[in-house]
């Protein structure tokens, strides 16, 4: 194709069939016989999603995009978000076509990842936030809100319409900051007053933090409130809950998901669960879902830029070839692939312990496996998003940046949205580092890793197995008791301390399903990566200029005069 107007672009339509590391890591996980019955659901629901992409774009238009109306056609006060006909179709045949009744986590995951790979496109940030407030609901609410809402929140009648209201001006990671309140009125419902900053999928039932009157301080004193939007009145009319939405966000990215600030105002909330079990059940039932949605979403976004570079390096010719053909692009485009099947093959691996033990088991050790997988994964998905589709735009050229030549200026938006949200890089790392206390991190990790090296054949990649076995023997030396306890030293260096392990779990997972599959791809893909990532990894933690950054820091970034000895 040396002619643009040669190009053909039919990605959207083999998502599933095309994507040949999703179908082996699905048979790695389930056996031949689940693997056949899921492969016919995902091919069906590949077909879907082609036509759901068609839509999305539509929806993406500026003219298409949410808006607020604060009163109906008579003056009333309406207190509603509008969206375009395509987004509320999506959400309604998502709903209708199953996607809260799966056989498992395995298969509803799956399902989501194709989904993401249409960007965010209105549909799934709500639809991470309702199956958060459903499974809490489930869990922890009362027979009350079970019988009265749990039916309406999992509706085609009102699709993907639940939503999480955590965040205030005052407290966005530090959650304990939160200054909204809880009135306790006799007939069990309380009286919410907060202004919320942050509120996607502000459409009719929200779960929102606030701290009850006379509760501590901190995330001790937090709890978590079922609030709809609309209640019935003394006649038995629906009228607005006592809230108001000041205007919706202005977003970079993820625009045609409606995002507000809403006022509380005395309205009437339903407490889920205990008073002083709120901030326990926000993070395991609600932000650890949200996180593991948001590892889909990334996934899929990462697959979708790879899938488009990929179409379009084997059709546009420059200098007489086809531009695949040459190394810089080919190489960019294994290293794109070849980190996607890494994080992809460890969230198949979570998936599958979630459909063994749960999203939070009883198990204490387990629970904090799973949390550690969860975060971890969060924050690696995430974190090389925007790079990856960055690359994708690149090998586009020029024609990478127009709106209507290809979905990636969209994904590129939506990328760094999903980088901020439910934990920014630092947060999940730190709350990695936490956790590590909390319950026999080493012997777990290690355990992981050791088993890798004895499940590895001597007489494959046996290069790359020395290499890979010299970079966890030195980890096991930095990383002692006294360090890891130095508060300073280790949370300088939380950053490096997760990837070291994150690179160790992901390429060593992608090479052994590799060797158990007989995947030659898979097993190249990990070598390629573990000589990517493993080369001078130790070089920063003996940097003396890291080692003084402390103390030069701010000096640094004011770009005040350092006073400091050169030697």
């Amino acid at each position: 194709m040396s002619e643009l107007k040669g190009f053909q672009n039919k990605v959207s339509e083999s998502l599933f069939s095309a994507d040949k590391s999703f179908q082996q890591f699905i048979l790695y996980y389930t056996g031949a016989g689940e693997a056949e019955r899921l492969s016919a659901v995902l091919s069906d629901w590949e077909q879907k999603v082609a036509y759901w992409n068609s839509l999305a774009d539509e929806a993406g238009r500026p003219e298409k995009l949410p808006r607020l109306e604060k009163y109906d056609r008579v003056g009333n006060p309406f207190e509603k978000v509008s969206l375009p006909l395509e987004t509320r179709a999506i959400r309604h045949q998502v709903v209708a076509e199953g996607i809260f009744h799966n056989r498992s986590e395995l298969e509803k995951f799956s399902k989501i990842y194709m989904l993401a790979q249409m960007g965010e496109s209105g549909v799934t940030c709500p639809l991470a936030c309702t199956d958060g407030l459903i499974r809490v609901l489930e869990a922890e609410g009362s027979e009350f809100l079970k019988e009265t809402y749990l039916d309406k929140v999992t509706s085609v009648e009102t699709p993907l319409a639940g939503a999480q209201f955590v965040t205030e001006q005052s407290g966005g990671s530090d959650v304990g900051a939160i200054e909204g309140t809880a009135l306790r009125k006799q007939d069990d419902s309380y009286r919410i007053t907060a202004e919320k900053w942050y509120c996607s999928t502000p459409e009719e039932f929200f779960l929102v933090a606030a701290r009850v009157e006379g509760a501590e301080q901190g995330t001790k004193g937090l709890s978590i409130f079922f609030v709809p939007r609309q209640i019935e009145d003394d006649e038995g009319q629906l009228k607005i809950n006592d809230l108001s939405y000041k205007r919706l966000k202005d977003k970079f990215g993820t625009q045609s998901l409606p995002t507000a600030e809403i006022d509380f105002n005395g309205s009437i909330g339903y407490c889920i669960g205990q008073e002083s079990e709120g901030f326990s059940n926000l993070m395991n039932y609600v932000l650890n879902c949200s996180r593991v949605h948001n590892s889909a979403n990334a996934l899929g976004i990462h697959r979708r830029a790879f899938t488009e570079a990929r179409n379009y390096a084997l059709q546009r010719e420059a200098f007489g070839s086809e531009i695949i053909n040459y190394p810089l692009i080919a190489e960019s485009l294994v290293q794109m692939l070849s980190e996607l099947n890494a994080r992809h093959i460890l969230f198949s691996k979570l998936l599958t312990n979630i459909d063994n033990v749960g999203l939070t088991p009883e198990d204490r050790e387990e629970r904090y496996r799973n949390r550690f997988l969860i975060n971890l994964l969060k924050y690696r998905t995430a974190s090389r998003l925007t790079t990856m589709v960055k690359q994708a735009i690149i090998i586009f050229g020029a024609n990478g940046v127009i709106n209507d030549f290809s979905i990636l200026p969209r994904l590129l938006r939506d990328s760094l949205v999903i980088e901020t949200w439910e934990g920014t890089h630092n947060t999940l790392c730190l709350q990695i580092l936490r956790d590590t206390h909390r319950f026999e991190f080493f012997d777990f990790i290690n355990g992981e890793i050791e088993e890798i090296l004895t499940e590895w054949p001597d007489d494959i990649l046996q290069d790359s197995k020395k290499y890979y076995e010299h970079v966890y023997q030195m980890g096991k030396e930095l990383f002692t008791p006294s360090n890891m306890y130095e508060g300073e030293w280790i949370q300088t260096h939380a950053r490096r301390f997760v990837d070291h392990y994150a690179d160790l779990l992901e390429s060593g997972h992608l090479l052994i399903a590799g060797v158990k599959l007989g995947d030659c791809n898979l097993m190249i893909q990990a070598s390629y990566l573990m000589h990517e990532w493993f080369s001078d990894r130790f070089a920063a933690f003996a940097s003396p200029t890291i080692a003084h950054l402390s103390n030069i820091c701010l000096d640094l970034i004011r770009e005040n005069p350092v006073d400091i000895d050169m030697k």
